[in-house]
């Protein structure tokens, strides 16, 4: 390989390392109405159905915001964390990492694709909450309006669309349960507390969408 062409990609690999500034580790987990003694991990593009159940885990920096958007079949946004926007930075006297399960419930009809943003800033997303917060409260036929400024918000985040390098999530050697990984015969076993991928970001975020298939 070209030497000056070596030297340009170890500095863009630098560079986006350096720029790498943001994580969460964050577990998507299911148990299916087929086999509902059972837990299983889910990912982008799984399929689900009708009365499945899903948590979703995840652990961030106290001295970061997470917000957590679900939008379901019909294209209805939620905030399902944090679920108060006062107590959005109050993180004080907390330990250095926060676990918490953002989301956790049964499918319902109608089927199509469900949609869950995991996004972790290190600064208020304040445009986007207020969005949602006027989302919650807005008539049917405003709320197709303020959809879509939301979504444009979203894509402003999403650096698969902004055309920036997108850090693709990472699955961890061993699974955790509020930051200690599991050992000896639980080490490959899924819990409702469980963390299995960390997702790393950059310029103060890291963002993560999962889409669900919904049959």
């Amino acid at each position: 390989m070209n030497p000056l062409i070596t030297l340009i990609l170890c500095i863009t690999l630098l560079h986006s390392e350096a720029e790498s500034d943001i994580s969460f580790t964050y577990g998507f987990i299911g148990r299916l109405q087929s086999n509902p003694d059972s837990l299983i991990e889910l990912s982008d593009s799984s399929v689900i159905y009708t009365r499945d159940n899903i948590q979703i885990n995840v652990g961030y920096a106290n001295n970061t915001i997470f917000y957590s958007i679900y939008v379901d079949s019909e294209g209805t946004f939620m905030l399902t964390y944090p679920e108060d926007f006062s107590d959005i930075s109050n993180n004080q006297n907390q330990p250095d990492t926060l676990y918490k399960t953002v989301l956790r419930g049964g499918l319902i009809d109608p089927p199509g694709y469900e949609t869950f943003y995991l996004i972790n800033s290190s600064t208020p997303l304040t445009e986007l909450t207020n969005l949602i917060g006027r989302y919650d409260t807005a008539p049917e036929k405003g709320k197709l309006k303020l959809a879509n400024r939301i979504q444009a918000q979203i894509d402003t985040l999403d650096p698969n669309i902004k055309g920036e390098l997108a850090f693709i999530p990472n699955r961890l050697d061993k699974p955790m349960v509020g930051g200690v990984a599991f050992r000896g015969d639980d080490e490959d076993h899924l819990k409702d507390g469980s963390l299995t991928h960390v997702c790393t970001g950059s310029g103060g975020i890291a963002f993560q969408k999962i889409v669900l298939n919904h049959r």
